[in-house]
């Protein structure tokens, strides 16, 4: 009797589009389209990955046929639930492009929707994989990540060849399908894309906000209880090139911290009024990790997710009223983001350490004002500094690596605010630390 671990390997999702090379298209659809033409004319509709991800249309010119006229269309085309009409934009009297379309039935009954994840990395999931690929048996570990939240079962599976996409991904800055996820009912029954909405979203900000990059959850297809393809939706959502190391929060080989995480992020995604303020401080925190473009820019939008979460902690809360907290000589920036930080038990001293730039500058404006600056002083000090035109932005540059160490502080302080939000306590990337060994995590904070 064998008591290999591959005797409990388990077969892969299939995904409903075709894994892609690095840069490759992915066909959404070939075939007869109407409503560019006379007639039908054979064109297809494909999400390119290169040089960015995109929706395109382009249909077989005909002889003497004249130009399209018009700078929209609406493509019809057959699919197996029944003629989708698509709006779409024309480039050329035979290609255009298309922002997104959502096809089919999004109340049909549901046994499961398929997801196409692009740009993913790998980390190791609970169980084992294995398949018969080109005539042989082909095994990969922990090539399966599953969760249940909130009723909802996810299940993740890495493709095969996953070492080599992504070593393509990193040379060449382009996307490619990484993994496949199923979603459905934890209890088995029915459901509706209209019900799932609000998962797929937490899923894209919430994998996109622990990685520190956008990565996407792209082209989910719903399919009926016999297997067979009811509802769509088609899109170029956020995706950024990949990334080697991880630029956020999570440390991408504990299963466990992603896992906890989802559990306070998914049901709260669920209620539109948390929702809507809790989706705009994510986007700005991913924003602020990303490596990406000047640092000014990432000092800013870190600074306006702060600002966004001091106005729910303190005037949504009841904590200040409206005046109190517009009241600038009462509660000056920096101690509104003092108070929230301190309210999570997050230090507000500047660690010479790691920010040896704030340190100094710090100690200048302790030595002209006879005041003791900490962590939310400076953030807020050179925030303004950028954005009022009467500061003197010549303070920003004279202390080499001021503004850089801002931007690593900002980003720390306002994902720890989402984190404490959502209820997650555990393992994080304390991002105000640029020097150390990749993946190095302390606890939250916050009891």
């Amino acid at each position: 009797m064998s008591d290999s671990p591959w005797d409990a390997a388990l077969s892969p999702i299939q995904p409903f589009h075709p894994f892609n090379d690095v840069g490759e298209p992915v066909g959404l659809h070939r075939g007869q389209v109407s409503g560019v033409r006379d007639t039908e004319v054979p064109g297809e509709v494909s999400l390119a990955c290169s040089p960015v991800l995109s929706l395109d249309w382009s249909v077989t010119p005909e002889p003497n046929s004249h130009p399209y006229a018009q700078d929209t269309a609406v493509l019809r085309l057959p699919r197996p639930y029944g003629e989708a009409e698509v709006e779409a934009w024309v480039r050329d009297f035979d290609e255009g492009w298309i922002n997104g379309a959502v096809l089919g039935d999004s109340k049909a009954p549901l046994a499961r929707i398929a997801v196409h994840w692009f740009n993913l990395p790998r980390f190791t999931g609970q169980h084992h994989l294995t398949d018969r690929i080109e005539g042989a048996d082909r095994y990969w570990s922990g090539g399966r990540w599953s969760h249940e939240v909130d009723g909802w079962k996810i299940v993740l599976d890495v493709r095969p060849d996953h070492r080599a996409v992504w070593e393509g991904l990193l040379k060449t800055r382009l996307y490619a399908m990484t993994h496949v996820m199923e979603i459905s009912r934890a209890d088995g029954r029915r459901f509706t894309a209209s019900e799932a909405t609000h998962l797929l979203t937490a899923l894209h900000l919430g994998m996109s906000f622990s990685l520190g990059r956008w990565t996407a959850p792209l082209l989910p297809v719903g399919l009926g209880a016999d297997g067979q393809a009811v509802w769509e939706s088609w899109g170029a959502l956020h995706c950024d090139p990949a990334r080697r190391h991880s630029s956020g929060w999570w440390d991408s080989w504990d299963i466990e911290a992603l896992g906890r995480f989802l559990d306070g992020l998914v049901p709260v995604m669920a209620d539109p009024v948390i929702a809507e303020p809790l989706k705009l401080q994510i986007s700005y925190a991913i924003t602020a990790m990303r490596d990406q473009g000047f640092v000014e820019q990432r000092v800013m939008i870190a600074a306006a997710g702060l600002e966004h979460a001091m106005w729910q902690r303190l005037f949504v809360r009841g904590v200040l009223t409206r005046a109190e907290y517009k009241n600038t000589r009462l509660w000056p920036a920096h101690a509104k983001l003092r108070k929230v930080l301190g309210e999570i038990n997050v230090a507000v001293s500047i660690d010479r350490n790691h920010l040896p730039a704030m340190a100094a500058f710090a100690d200048e404006m302790r030595r002209r004002t006879g005041q003791v600056w900490d962590g939310p002083s400076v953030v807020t000090k050179i925030r303004n500094y950028m954005v009022h035109p009467e500061e003197d932005q010549r303070e920003l540059y004279r202390i080499p690596g001021l503004v850089t160490e801002v931007w690593v502080l900002a980003r720390h302080y306002l994902s720890l605010l989402v984190l404490e939000s959502l209820g997650y306590r555990g393992p994080h990337q304390n991002l105000s630390k640029i020097r150390g060994m990749a993946g190095e995590v302390e606890e939250t904070p916050w009891p």
